[in-house]
């Protein structure tokens, strides 16, 4: 919980507001979780007092704000503790204690909040405020993308260069499944680096052909190419009536004509047109 904090306060912190607005504190029903995982119910009001109930037991302590250091003073009469703001909304309140073990203090607004599941709240706000969109993986985990636009296809290549994360946390590099079983991210220094896609051809020899599709309608150079059960190093493939797949080092190179003058003239189209005809 306290590495899920840290992270999602991180990535919210341009979106903190302060105890400076004193309309976001006071006379608010804030609820703490306390240490016996009972909830402590506290209303700071106007005049420094700070009103506490715990199982129907109310006691009256005191409050004080100290603006130039943002920090919240708390007296609950059982002990006194000095608080820095980490992250303040009008529906939660990160607050951490001054000393070394920078405990954190959760606080919930009930009127917000009335189960006080406060971690569904931030998470809600981080998707809001960031732009996060899931993908759900092969493993059951969720993938949050992280883009400057929802798209209506999540699939779409502008996904390449997008932050990744799982539970707000970084992600090691490697190749992630989707739950739609032919569909992978590889991921890279913490962004899509590519979206892969596992796509199968039977060539006329009746025998299949998976390739690692950079893109998700046609076959790119660099492609991985499989064919029965093992990664081709190198080799030319018959791919189709037409076409070979030439294949240099386990990659793609390119589709190449099987007739020898449409060779030779894509070969000119390209060195005119800087593409390859395919």
């Amino acid at each position: 919980m306290k590495l899920f904090i840290n992270n999602i306060v991180e990535q919210l912190i341009n979106y903190s507001s302060t105890l400076n607005d004193t309309s976001i504190l006071i006379d608010k029903p804030w609820a703490l979780l306390d240490d016996e995982l009972e909830v402590q119910k506290l209303i700071f009001k106007k005049n420094k007092e700070l009103i506490l109930s715990k199982n129907g037991q109310v006691q009256i302590g005191k409050w004080d704000y100290f603006p130039n250091a943002k920090s919240l003073l708390i007296d609950r009469n059982a002990d006194i503790i000095l608080c820095k703001e980490v992250f303040i909304d009008k529906g939660v309140m990160i607050l951490s204690k001054e000393g070394i073990d920078s405990r954190f203090f959760i606080f919930a607004n009930e009127n917000i909040l009335p189960d006080f599941d406060a971690k569904s709240y931030l998470n809600e706000l981080r998707y809001q405020k960031l732009r996060i969109i899931e993908q759900l993986l092969h493993d059951g985990r969720i993938l949050e993308v992280y883009k400057s636009e929802i798209l209506s296809d999540p699939f779409d290549e502008t996904f390449i260069g997008g932050n990744v994360s799982i539970e707000a946390s970084p992600i090691a590099d490697g190749k992630y499944q989707l739950a739609e079983m032919k569909k992978y991210y590889e991921v890279k220094d913490g962004t899509i680096h590519k979206i892969i896609t596992e796509t199968t051809y039977t060539n006329p020899d009746k025998h299949e052909i998976l390739i690692l599709q950079q893109h998700n309608l046609k076959i790119k150079n660099g492609d991985e190419l499989f064919m029965f059960g093992e990664m081709i190093e190198n080799a030319i493939i018959n791919f189709s009536k037409s076409k070979n797949i030439i294949v240099r080092d386990g990659k793609v190179v390119r589709l190449e004509r099987k007739n020898p003058l449409t060779k030779w003239l894509s070969r000119i189209f390209g060195q005119f047109f800087g593409t390859y005809y395919k």
